[in-house]
C-alpha cells in the first residue's frame, strides 16, 4: 500500500453526502468499493448491530462514482443512493440522489477558477421502479441558482447568492491571513439580515486545527470542531463542543496499511457509542 497520502481529505466535510476520500490514495491502493457495517453499544450493554450500512463504490480513475447509506423509516430500512458525474477535469458536473419521492439531481457549471456558478435542481423520472437500477425517463428543471465572485483585496474574496429569478438574497465574505489560508466565512442575508459565521484555525504545517461555527454571532455562542492527526497526517479523532461543552468525539482507527478500519462516536453525556467497521474490495 502506497503511503503518500491519506485516504480522508480533511479539507472536505467528511461523510457528507460529497466525495470526501482522498482520489489519488483511492487510485494508487486500486480500492474499488468500501463497505461500512454500523452498530452501537449502551452503558453496561453489549455492542449490538444495527442492520445498517454505508456503501461507496469507486472508478479506477480513483473518484467516487456511487455512494449508498441505509435507515430505516417507519419501521423499514431503506436506502439513499447518491451518483455522481464528472468532466474532464474531474469536477462534478451532476449529483443525482434518491429520495422518499423518487429521483432528483443537482447540475453544476463552473467558471475557469472553478468556481460553481450556476447550480440547477431538478426532479427526474426513472425508466426503471427500482433504486438499484437508474436510467433517466424525464427531467424537470425545478429552479437554478446561480453564483458571482469578487476579489476585494489580497485577502478578502465576496461570493453573492442570486435566486432563480436572478434575485441577490446572500453574500459571503471570505478572509485570509498572510499566507493565504481561508481564516473566516462570514455571510449575511439581504432580507432578515440573518448573519453567520465560521472560523478557522490551523497548526503548525497547515492542516485544521480547529473550526468554529457561530451560530449567534450577536450573542458570540458557537460550535467547535477540533482536529488531532497522527505522524502522517491521518485524521485520529475529532472533539464536538457546544458552547464550550464537550458533546461528542469521533475516533478513526486504521489498519497497517493505512486502510479506514473503523469509526467510533461517542456521545459524552450518555457514553452511548456508534461504532462503523469498515470492509474494502479492490481492482
Amino acid at each position: 500500500m502506497s503511503r503518500n497520502a491519506q485516504i480522508l481529505e480533511i479539507n472536505k466535510p467528511l461523510f457528507s453526502d460529497l466525495p470526501f476520500f482522498n482520489t489519488r490514495f483511492i487510485r494508487q491502493n486500486k480500492v474499488k468499493s468500501i463497505t461500512g457495517s454500523i452498530s452501537s453499544k449502551k452503558v453496561r450493554d453489549i455492542i449490538r448491530s444495527k442492520g445498517l450500512d454505508y456503501y461507496y463504490q469507486f472508478g479506477k480513475d480513483g473518484k467516487l462514482k456511487t455512494q449508498l447509506s441505509s435507515h430505516f423509516y417507519k419501521g423499514s430500512k431503506d436506502t439513499t443512493t447518491h451518483h455522481f458525474t464528472y468532466d474532464s477535469l474531474a469536477r462534478i458536473t451532476i449529483k443525482r440522489e434518491s429520495d422518499l419521492n423518487g429521483y432528483c439531481s443537482y447540475h453544476y457549471n463552473y467558471d475557469k477558477l472553478n468556481n460553481i456558478i450556476t447550480q440547477s435542481y431538478c426532479r427526474d423520472e426513472n425508466k426503471f421502479n427500482s433504486k438499484a437500477k437508474f436510467e433517466l425517463k424525464k427531467q424537470y428543471i425545478i429552479k437554478t441558482d446561480s453564483f458571482t465572485y469578487k476579489k476585494l483585496s489580497d485577502t478578502q474574496s465576496q461570493k453573492t447568492f442570486y435566486n432563480d429569478y436572478g434575485i441577490k438574497f446572500k453574500t459571503q465574505t471570505n478572509y485570509y491571513d498572510s499566507l493565504g489560508y481561508l481564516i473566516e466565512e462570514y455571510s449575511k442575508f439581504i432580507i432578515g439580515n440573518n448573519k453567520e459565521k465560521t472560523t478557522y484555525e490551523y497548526d503548525e504545517i497547515g492542516r485544521i486545527f480547529k473550526k468554529h461555527t457561530y451560530i449567534n454571532i450577536a450573542k458570540n455562542t458557537k460550535n467547535t470542531e477540533e482536529y488531532h492527526y497522527d505522524e502522517i497526517g491521518n485524521i485520529l479523532d475529532i472533539k464536538y463542543y457546544k458552547a464550550e461543552k464537550h458533546t461528542s468525539t469521533k475516533q478513526f482507527l486504521y489498519d497497517g496499511n493505512m486502510l479506514l478500519s473503523a469509526i467510533i462516536i461517542q456521545e459524552m453525556e450518555t457514553e452511548f457509542l456508534r461504532i462503523i467497521k469498515y470492509r474494502y474490495t479492490f481492482f
